[in-house]
């Protein structure tokens, strides 16, 4: 029996297991689009992925982080918002979300479609929370 993972295997795995180590309180955090933009400022993220989650960023509400369904942007208006090629914005999105920047509620779903949700990687949200109290 081989212990070598399939591509299945791989799919079926949680994007990242530390997406925040609590839910976000607006009355005692920061507001969370304050924390998301600083992380990513201040992150290692090459500029175009950089780009493209402060572009994702500009659409969430400030309190919440969360993006109305009718204020998604999918990835043409990424592209637009941008002037990023396509496959540019798609490679940024994917490493947003395998790093726990961003997350869909199906992976399978395709980026023209998906509904995205700003997260903030757990270790990071940590950080962030001790350098800018509320």
């Amino acid at each position: 029996m081989s212990t070598i993972p399939t591509p299945a295997d791989v799919f079926r795995r949680q994007a990242h297991p530390l997406i925040a180590p609590g839910p976000h309180d607006p009355a005692v955090d920061a507001p969370f689009r304050r924390l998301y933009e600083r992380g990513i400022t201040g992150s290692r993220l090459i500029p175009t992925t950089q780009l493209v989650a402060l572009t994702l960023a500009s659409h969430a509400d400030w309190t919440t982080g969360r993006i109305p369904d009718g204020a998604q942007p999918h990835l043409d208006g990424l592209v637009a918002e941008t002037a990023l090629s396509a496959g540019r914005v798609v490679v940024s999105l994917q490493i947003l979300e395998n790093r726990g920047w961003i997350r869909r509620p199906e992976r399978r779903e395709r980026w023209n479609t998906a509904p995205t949700e700003l997260t903030i990687p757990g270790p990071i949200l940590r950080r962030l929370r001790e350098q800018h109290p509320a």
